[in-house]
């Protein structure tokens, strides 16, 4: 049987830098609506958790994020199981071939209320349905770090084979959930917009991100 090669693409991700105005962790929790008392509630909502196996519910069309952080210049972060991303990031990506997001138009104030005063910022996930699947993996072109289980440990360096046709996507893969990854079309445009908080790095350096 004639073996069928895949052939291979650049690809990108998103390595946080450090910048002012940039946390790299969000103090804070998402509601639908803010309430007093709020930011000390947990995030049990529906379209936040679910049963494992089962779908979340579909993201609010707006939510409210609750933070003690002052200010926020950033162009994206990955927090409570989605991506927190400016208006301009997201401008940029949506015109792109992304396959289907849920984002949520995301008001941001302080524990007691008051509007955080920077530009619009939206919350974007994607169900697991949706994902990528972990073939488009070229293991042998790859560097991974695997457990005895067989499950992934740790991953180097990783190739994707041109079955990854989206320009800004996740993979299925539970060590890889936090990442988004990147075409060199959408890595060019979002290079093209001076990114506040992040860098755009080569999958072949995913280890050092």
């Amino acid at each position: 049987v004639q073996r069928l090669l895949k052939e291979v693409f650049m690809h990108y991700t998103l390595a946080y830098r450090k910048e002012k105005n940039c946390p790299i962790f969000i103090d804070g929790v998402i509601h639908e609506t803010f309430v007093p008392g709020a930011y000390n509630k947990g995030m049990t909502q529906d379209w936040h958790y679910a049963d494992p196996g089962e779908p979340k519910a579909t993201l609010p069309k707006n939510l409210v994020l609750i933070t003690k952080d002052k200010q926020f210049e950033f162009d994206l972060r990955t927090s409570f199981e989605g991506h927190i991303v400016s208006d301009r990031f997201w401008s940029v990506i949506k015109t792109l071939n992304i396959g289907r997001w849920e984002v949520a138009k995301l008001d941001i104030v302080s524990p007691k209320g008051a509007p955080m005063e920077q530009g619009a910022y939206y919350f974007i996930r994607q169900q697991m349905s949706e994902l990528v699947p972990a073939s488009v993996i070229d293991i042998e072109k790859s560097s991974i770090t695997y457990r005895k289980t067989g499950e992934i440990k740790s991953v180097e360096s990783l190739t994707l084979t041109s079955e990854a046709t989206l320009d800004f996507f996740e993979i299925d893969e539970t060590t890889l959930l936090d990442i988004v990854f990147l075409s060199p079309a959408a890595a060019e445009l979002l290079n093209q917009q001076g990114l506040k908080g992040v860098e755009i790095v080569s999958t072949e350096k995913l280890g050092r991100r």
